[in-house]
């Protein structure tokens, strides 16, 4: 029996075939897809660049003419609640 010698598509590979299909729908203008991350998943997304300032909360790739905004989305700070006076 033959094994699947296939490896797991990596994110890079990823964004290159959401690229083509991206420009197949829309061939010309700009295009330029946004995601707001987790901070996991932005960590996760930004390893895998070597020449990128880490210290910056958003890096921008270009992948064939589509480019790739990746932005921290902002913690939510946690509200407290103030107390409230018995009268």
């Amino acid at each position: 029996m033959e094994k699947d010698s296939k490896a797991p598509m990596g994110e890079l590979e990823k964004l290159a075939i959401l690229s083509d299909a991206i420009g197949d729908l829309f061939p010309t203008g700009n295009r330029t897809l946004v995601f707001e991350l987790e901070k996991e998943d932005y960590k996760r997304m930004i390893s895998h660049f070597r020449e990128i300032d880490r210290h910056h909360k958003q890096f921008l790739i270009e992948i064939s003419g589509v480019e790739f905004l990746f932005m921290l989305r902002p913690e939510e700070e946690t509200e407290v609640d103030e107390p409230t006076e018995d009268k």
